[in-house]
């Protein structure tokens, strides 16, 4: 029997997996389905699997708090959905799509974001606005493996990342020796990796399965079989290799996780440093990578007073980002964004992920930011929703000044009541 559809459906949609509920990440999902039903939404979790086109109907699955389990029924197609989807392969990715083509023909739901694409898709979309080119690495497609062969000519290093990659894997750097003997130093960490007297190339990094790299060639040639069996069936960029490490020679990067409000604006909700091993190319959780507060490691990096100048220059950029982005792709919800700092101060743009994590604020203890990085796309959630209705009806979409506190939750995010742990 289908749930009678109340004024307020909000859906999560999210990849297929084993188990009961036939998800991942279900704190997460849990968390949103208590703080949407303080809201006064229903939210639920489904799959594109328990999509029925011809029923208008979807099976999902919501978090029911008296009795503390997850039930499973049929819903009324949502007024909005949240796309969390995740896939490894390129069918997974190809049935999602055309689900995503599907919902956008129909007059409802409404997508809370419409999820970016690659990221040359992206370095692109920003290359054409004016405000950051200081800020992107040089990035070409990687055409072939000749076309690292041809950068690495011109240049001693290159860093190659697959295009649809995240957590740092697939990702490798590509060093060129200066002489017969071939030092990769791993972000001029203590830790090195020494070739075989006479190779000409080394690389490090991490496999598309986060497996560490290391190897050694002595020639092109060799080389670029390695480079043709490793990026084989994935598309690859050729990036500038940025000397982006702390003073003890790990790699970080800062992650800001930007995301609409209430009133539909965009507001930063919190940053932090991602601190990798030392002897890690990447700095990300999922590679053994650490958190810590941004202005104290920023501090130690650089003192107070370029460390304050470094971080309000993030946050405008934090800003900007989003609102360039949406300018050629369309509604977009958050935003993870990762920057980078080399060793002078500057700002460089990393990669900017539009189904961000949000584990970085659980390191942190930071309950503030952990319960706004959940309540955030609720809120924008009801303002679509508001604002949909208002338009239809003819009337005006009044915007209150500042996003109040959802119903039932208390506006002080230290209170017992305001995280659904």
């Amino acid at each position: 029997m289908m749930t009678p559809s109340p004024s307020r459906l909000f859906g999560i949609m999210t990849t297929q997996s084993e188990g009961f509920p036939p998800f991942l990440s279900r704190d997460f999902y849990r968390k949103l389905c208590l703080i949407g039903s303080r809201a006064g939404m229903t939210v639920f979790v489904f799959t594109p699997q328990g999509i029925r086109w011809s029923e208008g109907t979807v099976r999902g699955y919501s978090f029911d708090a008296a009795a503390r389990r997850w039930v499973s029924q049929d819903y009324a197609m949502p007024d909005v959905v949240y796309d969390r989807c995740f896939f490894v392969n390129r069918n997974q990715h190809e049935a999602y799509r055309e689900v995503m083509r599907t919902l956008r023909t129909l007059p409802s739901p409404l997508l809370l974001g419409y999820g970016l694409k690659g990221k040359w898709e992206v370095q692109q979309m920003l290359e054409q606005d004016g405000r950051f080119g200081s800020h992107l690495p040089r990035t070409e497609v990687m055409r072939s493996v000749q076309s690292a062969a041809e950068w690495l000519k011109a240049r001693s290093e290159v860093l190659l990342k697959p295009q649809a990659g995240s957590q740092g894997c697939g990702v490798v750097l590509v060093r060129r020796a200066a002489g017969r003997r071939a030092q990769a130093r791993k972000h001029a960490a203590a830790v090195e990796i020494t070739a075989n007297a006479g190779a000409a190339f080394t690389v490090i990094g991490r496999d598309a399965r986060n497996g560490r790299v290391a190897r050694s060639f002595a020639d092109t040639a060799s080389l670029l079989r390695w480079l043709r069996r490793f990026t084989a069936q994935r598309s690859y960029l050729l990036q500038q290799y940025l000397p982006l490490h702390g003073r003890s020679g790990e790699a970080y990067d800062v992650r800001s996780l930007v995301q609409k409000d209430g009133t539909g604006q965009w507001q930063v909700t919190g940053m932090a440093v991602r601190k990798g091993q030392i002897g890690s190319l990447t700095s990300n959780l999922h590679g053994g990578g650490t958190v810590e507060p941004v202005k104290a490691y920023l501090t130690a990096q650089f003192g107070n007073a370029r460390s304050d100048q470094i971080l309000s220059e993030m946050k405008k950029l934090s800003k900007q980002i989003p609102e360039a982005l949406e300018q050629s792709h369309g509604r977009l919800a958050e935003l993870g964004i990762d920057f980078g700092v080399d060793t002078s101060g500057h700002i460089w743009l990393l990669e900017v992920n539009s189904k961000p994590g949000r584990a970085i604020f659980s390191y942190l203890h930071d309950k503030k930011a952990r319960f706004n990085a959940l309540a955030n796309p609720i809120r924008y959630a009801r303002y679509l929703m508001r604002h949909h209705r208002n338009r239809e009806s003819g009337g005006e979409t009044k915007l209150s000044v500042k996003s109040a506190p959802l119903p039932g939750e208390s506006p002080d995010p230290d209170s017992p009541n305001a995280d659904p742990t």
